[in-house]
Order: C-alpha cells, then sequence, then structure tokens
C-alpha cells in the first residue's frame, strides 16, 4: 500500500511498492530517494512524520499479525538514523506510532507503550497502558497522539484519552464519550497553541491540553488556530466531515448546512483513510471510492473532477500542498499533482511567499519587489516621489525606477526586458533580474509555469 504524507514546508514524502521512501518538493523534484529493504516481501505501508521532522516508515511481511515488523527511522535528507525489527510491535493500525518534538518514537509492544528515543534505544515502558493485539482486532484499537509540546496521549479501549509526559507519567484522564465518533474512535486534531480539536456528527469540540477539560463549542472561535490544527474547516465556522459515504457541512454546534452524495457509480463511497483535505479557501477535497477525486466549494457544489472510475476499492489519499496544490497516490498510478492555473515562484523548489500572483509579461516574470527583496535578506527603500526602488545588502545594490526598462547594479547600468512596474495597488519588477543580480540560477518551466531560484 502506497502512503503519502506531507511536512510544513510543503515537502511530500511517498513510499511505494519497491520498499522505497521518496521526499519530493513541491515543484515535483524529488529531493532524495532511500531504499528500505531489498526484500520483494517487505513492503513500506505506512509513513509517519514525527514533529521533530523524523520520518518514520513501517514494513511489515505479514498483513495483520503484531510480528515480523521492521521500523526505519529516516532523517531530513534521507539518511537511516536507526532500523529496528521486532516481532513484538503492533502496526497494522493507524496511530500505532508516534513521533515527538524530541525524536522520541512512542509505540505499542505486547509489553505496553514504548518510547525509544533519537538513537533507537528505549527511555522507558510503560506496561499499564496496552492495547489489543491486531491479531484479536474487535473494532476499536487503542491509538497513541503526541502534540507539539512533547506530550503524549493514549485513546484506550474503555473509551478514555490519557495524556502522559515525556517521562512516561500520567498527566490526566478524561473520558469525552461524546466526542468519539460511531465507531468509538477518537480523532484528534492538535492546533500550534497545543489546543486539542475534535469533530463528530454533534459538531466541534475541544479539550485543554493542559488538563483534559472540555472545551464548549461555542468558544471555539479562533479560526486561525483552527485551521493550523488541520481540521477540515472552510475557515468561517464551517466544517467537512464524511458520513457514510457523504461530505457533509456543519457548524461548530453541529448544524448541517449542506450534504453531498457522491455520484451513483462512485457508490462505494469516500475512498481515505485521513481526514478530508481544504485548501487555503475552504475549499474540500476528497477521494471516492472508485479512484476518482472531488474538490467542493463553501456551498457544496463541485468546483474539480478527477475521474477514473477504477474496479472497487481503489483507496486514495490526498493532501492539500504548498499554493493550494493537490497531491494524490494511488497504488496502481503513483502520484499525480493538480495544479493551480498561473506563474508559481519556488526559492531552492520550495513556495518563495508573494504578497500577491506573479505577472506573465511576454515571457518576462513579473513579481512583488517587497516580496522578493526581503526572503533575500535585502534592505527596502521605495521612494514614492521618484518612484524609485532601492534594494541592498552586503556588498549589493539594486536601483530600479518605475517604467524604466535601466536598472543599476552596484552602480552600473543594465537593461531590463520589461520595466518595473504598478499593478492593482502592487509594485513588480522583474524576477530574473533580481535572481541574477543575486547569484542565483533561475529556471523556467513554460508547461507548469513553475520558476525556480536555485540558492
Amino acid at each position: 500500500m502506497f502512503e503519502i504524507v506531507e511536512d510544513r514546508n510543503g515537502i511530500i514524502y511517498i513510499s511505494d511498492s519497491d520498499n522505497r521512501v521518496l521526499a519530493i518538493y513541491p515543484n515535483g523534484q524529488e529531493k532524495w530517494s532511500t531504499q528500505l529493504a531489498s526484500d520483494q516481501d517487505l513492503s513500506v505501508f505506512n509513513l509517519h512524520l514525527g514533529n521533530d521532522g523524523t520520518l518514520y516508515a513501517y514494513s511489515s511481511d505479514t498483513l495483520y499479525q503484531g510480528g515480523g515488523t521492521t521500523v526505519f527511522a529516516l532523517s531530513e535528507d534521507g539518511a537511516i538514523k536507526w532500523k529496528l525489527e521486532s516481532d513484538n510491535i503492533f502496526s497494522r493500525f493507524e496511530g500505532k506510532f508516534s513521533g515527538d518534538v524530541s525524536g522520541n518514537l512512542i509505540y505499542f509492544t505486547n509489553e505496553g507503550l514504548v518510547s525509544r528515543n533519537a538513537k533507537g534505544d528505549i527511555n522507558w515502558i510503560n506496561g499499564d497502558i496496552t492495547t489489543t493485539p491486531p491479531v484479536e482486532y474487535n473494532g476499536h484499537q487503542t491509538k497513541v497522539y503526541t502534540d507539539l509540546q512533547g506530550n503524549i496521549y493514549v485513546d484506550n479501549n474503555k473509551q478514555q484519552i490519557i495524556s502522559l509526559d515525556q517521562e512516561g507519567n500520567e498527566r490526566w484522564t478524561s473520558q469525552p464519550q461524546t466526542y468519539l465518533d460511531s465507531f468509538n474512535v477518537f480523532h484528534p486534531f492538535f492546533s500550534d497553541t497545543g489546543f486539542i480539536y475534535m469533530l463528530t456528527e454533534e459538531g466541534l469540540h475541544g479539550l485543554d491540553s493542559r488538563n483534559g477539560q472540555n472545551k464548549n463549542a461555542a468558544s471555539l472561535f479562533d479560526y486561525k488556530d483552527i485551521r493550523s490544527s488541520g481540521i477540515p474547516t472552510d475557515g468561517q465556522g464551517g466544517y467537512y466531515i464524511s458520513i457514510r459515504g457523504s461530505i457533509k457541512k456543519i457548524d461548530a454546534n453541529g448544524n448541517s448546512n449542506w450534504m453531498y452524495t457522491p455520484r451513483e457509480t462512485e457508490k462505494y463511497g469516500v475512498g481515505s483513510l485521513k481526514p478530508l483535505a481544504t485548501d487555503s479557501k475552504g475549499n474540500v477535497y476528497f477521494p471516492t471510492g472508485v479512484g476518482n477525486i472531488i474538490g467542493l466549494d463553501r456551498e457544496g457544489q463541485e468546483i474539480f473532477a478527477f475521474l477514473r472510475n477504477g474496479f472497487w476499492h481503489r483507496i486514495t489519499e490526498i493532501v492539500i500542498g504548498a499554493n493550494d496544490n493537490i497531491y494524490s497516490i494511488n497504488h496502481d498510478i503513483g502520484i499525480v499533482a493538480f495544479g493551480l492555473k498561473g506563474v508559481q515562484v519556488y526559492s531552492d523548489n520550495l513556495p518563495l511567499p508573494l504578497s500577491v500572483k506573479p505577472i506573465n509579461e511576454k515571457g518576462t516574470i513579473l513579481v512583488p519587489f517587497r516580496s522578493l527583496f526581503e526572503a533575500y535578506g535585502m534592505k527596502v527603500v521605495w521612494d514614492s516621489s521618484s518612484k524609485k526602488i532601492t534594494g541592498s545588502k552586503e556588498g549589493l545594490r539594486l536601483e530600479l525606477s518605475i517604467g524604466s526598462r535601466t536598472a543599476y547594479v552596484n552602480g552600473n547600468a543594465m537593461e531590463l526586458t520589461e520595466a518595473p512596474r504598478i499593478a492593482n495597488g502592487s509594485t513588480y519588477v522583474p524576477l530574473r533580474f533580481i535572481g541574477e543580480s543575486l547569484n542565483k540560477k533561475v529556471s523556467w518551466d513554460g508547461k507548469s509555469q513553475f520558476v525556480n531560484i536555485d540558492i
């Protein structure tokens, strides 16, 4: 089974049937590829990105047993930090592993909950925190999660949430039965502030990560914090959930706004093990059980459709990446990226944050000057009376004027292909000229309309 995860820089990590893990930049360039095993009976089926940037890959030669599991810990450059082979690791269900901010891997064995450090050594074992072996799966599996503060959370078989500190000591126990879904499963979303959000048919719920106290939905109005958790939201108080093969939009109190049911040909419903994906505009995307991908706007209207109509049952995973690009992986076609129309600018293959969209003027890419200059550490001066732009840093001074195709680099005149201009309230300058003046290599892909500035 293929897997896809994304880090906070927009880099995509995928596993394939050749026992490899690959890191791919948002513009489709491969960052690295690591071969984990040569045994064809051993296949990577799950990836987990730890909060410290460590990527964990779990392989197993058995499908539903708790044995024969191999865990690889990979650094951000794809190097194998350590490898663990064990017959008693329970890894076949999502949520069995979690990596904290210190590089510790938290996971279940038949001895209990285990913490293993960044070198692969055991920190502690908590024998009081146990789970049902996969071979005895009865509809609910204990899961483990970690937040950005290093705290550990366990959803046990008693419908309790137990929080532990990094040493494995219990912090608190909460019993939020009303927050569990119809399968009695706890689906937490951790925000940047450490708050825990949960979403069910009854609405938005929360737990205070400090003490496990329930939080009333009416008080959960910090949409920026809510969005940082990755919860499927339109950013305006609406939330998306998957219910029996349909997509439903609700408010924080569970009141229904609309429901979307896939076409008759997609009767197998939503075909993903991951939460629904939303972009910066509040649109929601999801795969169906036959491998199609559907996008809906805030009003529930279709805005995107990638139709395959494959055989039942096609598990397709998707994530929303940098610049709202959609990345999809499926076990029979690999990874596919769907991008927004228009020019996209990258710096060393990562998205360059721009205040407004670039302009393509007869093959010359113009970008907002302040965003570009400040991204490369230049001091910016704008003279509104002369309409002159100056960018400077040690050893370099650039001078450009609105409407003039003559620019100056350390006092030397240079000819521009297009003059700087003011459009829609923003001041634009030629990207290639600025990049090359900074001794950067600027490359352009006309088909994808990607510009990359190599550092």
